[in-house]
């Protein structure tokens, strides 16, 4: 889809001007006071001028098409407003409205306008959205309130809550968007094609969502697959994680939630970075926005306390972030630097007499910047309002009157982390800020921002390394020489019939027979040989609960007196089963998902299965590597790898397998 005469319009018509106090007059006060270069056309047949400007009474009577059409009008005006959209030819238009019928069908405007749109190729902001923000366009259309002058970024935004995309790019950290977007109901333009338009502007480092619902999944799995392919990350806080979430999310946007597993599938296989708070969200967008890609994982940190020395590392082992392990001749050049009796370890607490505070700081973030094992460095200090007297650890950095600046000298990326977020001054955070250093705000989302920024570079590089060697796990099956008849697909298969049907298709199991009496499972016995299992074959799915089986079952007697429990309590129909040798239990599967199709289930496995629930899901077709890193991220995978003299697993059999 065309989002050009959306988010790049040159001439507008707002349907619906009215004075400053209404929302008509808001918006086109937005659009003026911004800066908009572009045409503005006033559409109310109530007024002949306003703002100085001669207002029109319909679409018709301008003297030009315009690119975007703005609908400030009430819900039981917009259906007529946008047939004369469609009919006009303009191919945008941003609806605010809820497109909500009082009576009758609720949906019945909602399905008109898309059926239109969809009719005459129309891109549609909403409905029932905020509008967006365009700053390199000046183009702010939005009833809201906004502050002129705000600069371009690199960041783009899409959001399916008003309130965030409201709050999101008025921070006070000064991040800089080039988009925020409040997509509303996408009853015709989607995410994925608000992602498709950034991902072509050169000046969009990374995009980050708000996600209630994916209301078009191929779509959406082509916009990521279009980013990843670009290096642009993307950033999700998708809501609907919990039950009770899932259902407030679809009573909120109409759409379901989908089933939160398959998003980290979805996530996983694409590189986005999850986050799980706003306040994450902000850091990893922050981080992401300088456009750095460090190397090696690890990073070198710079305290003034040894308590918060002890909490950063605490959080960082928690985490997941490597501390970098420094070489001897950093550590020489640390002591050579810091006052008598402080280690000369990373991470550093230099605070020592508190003298020649800007030297021992400089020198000691240069010493640890230069190690070849950093590849991110934190200042991890507070920036308290009360410290600002000269030499701040901002001087220090960026450099005043009577300080040499550090900055310049940075050979790795450089961050600032406040640990604690309502002491710190706003004044010193805005100068580092405006050098285009990221200040992390708070200990926990500071480091998940790092991990992210980490993992995101990992990926990338893996996928790289992999294009030519990575192969697909979709070799050709052996196809059954006749049909293999099912009876009711309807119901779930019994276990014998499971494996006969994965046996065709080439995945082996331990030997073992239907039985229909004590004599057959005793000959069955004497064929497959002990020990064995013996288990009911009536049709029971959870044979453990039911008491439906037998195990190690090493002799006749021994068989005699199993069966003949099984066949008073369950019925006599038994499967005669080969013990397979002790090992670690998997379990493989596959769901059917209704927005994103079919995705493999790993894990491990047993009894114990639903209990544990240490399973994951991977989008088909995939690869091996994409198995491989599934088992490894497994809570259970130490199992894998042979523990308390168990060997490991045979993970290339698990591939094939799988």
């Amino acid at each position: 889809m065309n989002l050009t005469p959306l988010l790049h319009a040159h001439t507008v018509a707002l349907i619906g001007i009215s004075t400053p106090d209404r929302f008509g007059g808001q918006v086109y006060t937005n659009l003026h006071s911004f800066g908009y270069e572009g045409k503005i056309y006033g559409i109310n047949p109530r007024y002949e001028t306003l703002y100085a400007q001669p207002i029109y009474p319909t679409l018709g009577a301008l003297p030009e098409t315009p690119d975007l059409a703005i609908l400030a009008v009430p819900n039981r005006a917009l259906l007529p407003a946008f047939e004369e959209v469609a009919a006009q030819g303009i191919r945008a238009a941003v609806i605010f409205g809820s497109a909500h019928n009082e009576t009758g069908d609720p949906r019945a405007t909602e399905k008109a306008i898309a059926a239109l749109a969809r009719q005459h190729d129309i891109a549609i902001c909403g409905p029932n959205c905020m509008g967006f923000l365009a700053f390199g366009q000046k183009l702010v259309v939005s009833g809201y309130p906004v502050v002129p002058g705000t600069p371009s970024g690199h960041i783009t935004f899409i959001s399916h809550s008003g309130s965030v995309f409201d709050s999101i790019w008025q921070n006070n950290r000064h991040l800089h968007f080039n988009y925020v977007i409040s997509a509303g109901n996408e009853i015709a333009t989607t995410a994925a094609d608000y992602m498709h338009f950034a991902l072509q502007d050169p000046t969009t480092r990374v995009i980050g969502i708000f996600l209630e619902t994916v209301r078009d999944p191929a779509g959406f799995r082509a916009a990521l697959a279009d980013a990843n392919a670009r290096d642009v990350p993307v950033v999700v806080l998708k809501v609907g994680r919990s039950e009770r979430g899932a259902r407030l999310a679809q009573s909120h946007s109409g759409a379901l939630a989908g089933n939160d597993a398959v998003y980290n599938a979805l996530f996983d296989r694409y590189n986005v970075r999850r986050v799980r708070s706003l306040d994450e969200m902000m850091d990893t967008l922050e981080l992401f926005a300088t456009g750095w890609r460090p190397h090696p994982r690890a990073i070198a940190a710079t305290l003034d306390s040894g308590g918060e020395r002890g909490l950063l590392v605490d959080m960082a082992d928690e985490i997941g972030v490597p501390f970098a392990q420094i070489s001897p001749a950093t550590q020489t050049r640390l002591a050579e630097i810091l006052d008598p009796g402080l280690e000369p370890v990373n991470p550093l607490d230099a605070w020592g007499t508190g003298n020649e505070v800007d030297r021992i700081y400089r020198d000691s973030l240069l010493a640890l910047d230069a190690d070849p094992a950093t590849g991110l460095s934190l200042f991890a200090v507070d920036l308290m309002r009360e410290s600002n007297i000269p030499p701040t650890y901002v001087d220090i950095v960026c450099g005043d009157t009577h300080t040499i600046p550090t900055l310049s000298h940075f050979t790795k990326p450089f961050a600032f982390l406040v640990n604690v977020t309502s002491a710190a001054s706003e004044e010193q955070m805005a100068r580092l800020r405006a050098a285009g250093i990221p200040v992390l705000m708070g200990t926990e989302t500071g480091l998940r921002a790092v991990r992210h920024l980490f993992d995101y570079c990992e990926r990338a590089n893996q996928q790289i390394s992999n294009q030519q060697t990575n192969k697909p796990t979709n070799p050709p099956f052996p196809i059954p020489n006749s049909q293999f008849l099912i009876p009711n697909f309807s119901s779930p298969l019994d276990e014998h019939t499971s494996k006969q049907l994965l046996a065709r298709y080439g995945l082996p199991h331990p030997p073992e027979k239907i039985a229909e009496s004590l004599a057959e499972a005793l000959t069955t016995a004497e064929q497959i040989g002990y020990p064995l299992a013996l288990k009911t074959a009536n049709g029971i799915l959870h044979k453990t609960d039911a008491g439906g089986l037998h195990l190690n079952l090493r002799t006749p007697d021994a068989l005699r007196t199993a069966y003949e429990d099984l066949a008073t309590r369950l019925g006599p129909r038994v499967l005669v089963q080969k013990m397979a040798a002790p090992g670690v239990e998997l379990i493989l599967g596959l769901i059917n998902d209704p927005q994103f199709g079919l995705l493999l289930s790993i894990g491990i496995g047993g009894i114990l299965v639903e209990v544990l629930r240490d399973t994951r899901l991977i989008l088909l077709p995939t690869t091996e590597d994409d198995i491989r890193r599934a088992l490894r991220a497994l809570r259970g995978a130490a199992l894998l790898r042979g523990v308390r003299g168990h060997p490991p697993v045979d993970e290339d059999a698990i591939i094939r397998a799988a």
